[in-house]
């Protein structure tokens, strides 16, 4: 697979790694969410790395906590243990960036939102450049996921901690693609939040 960057050269698959995010406790889903069925007999897991397999993203990390059936079928993905769930979101992104190849770009995405569209993916992928990073905006609202270039990833490789993401990606310019799909903004944490992704005004 080859894709064209912003500026115009080919970025190609095997310089895009992805990382999914899903050591949280999941205290109020009940549920390690990694396991929820998302539909035609996949996972919200299994479907993110199908859709992170089909744009050859490599590798994919999949940060889960102590809790996580290791026996659980994530062909295709690299697992890598936080211990420390308590420390946040931005903790699991720090792990799980280690475990990404330098001079890569890397997708950020949380399992609270199952979804990762191929169009979108590509389009963040055309507006990434190096030195900044790609988010996708639905009514001036940013979602998921989003792009981080490859001097980015390289930069937040070298520190030894990040305790908080957000602060961490003002040190990078933003860029911002529009898009008209909602379900960027998902974030499914309980079973009420569930029941209306399977079920949308059910």
């Amino acid at each position: 697979m080859e894709i064209t960057g912003a500026d115009g050269g080919l970025l190609t698959g095997s310089a895009v790694s992805a990382l999914i995010l899903a050591a949280g406790n999941s205290t109020r889903m009940g549920k390690d969410k990694a396991t929820l069925p998302f539909g035609e007999g996949l996972t919200f897991s299994s479907n993110l790395i199908a859709s992170y397999l089909q744009l050859k993203c490599n590798p994919i990390v999949m940060v889960v906590n102590d809790r996580f059936d290791v026996n659980f079928p994530l062909n295709g993905a690299r697992l890598v243990l936080n211990k420390h769930v308590d420390k946040g979101r931005s903790f699991s992104v720090w792990l799980g960036l280690k475990h990404v190849a330098g001079g890569h770009s890397c997708f950020i995405q949380n399992i609270d939102n199952p979804y990762a569209d191929p169009e979108l993916l590509n389009q963040l992928i055309a507006g990434i450049r190096p030195e900044r990073y790609a988010v996708p905006v639905y009514n001036g609202r940013g979602g998921h996921p989003i792009l981080l270039g490859s001097s980015v990833v390289d930069e937040l490789q070298k520190k030894n901690q990040i305790p908080n993401l957000r602060e961490a990606l003002d040190e990078f310019v933003r860029f911002e693609v529009p898009s008209e799909d909602q379900r960027i903004l998902l974030n499914i944490n309980t079973p009420d939040d569930y029941l209306n992704f399977r079920n949308p005004g059910g």
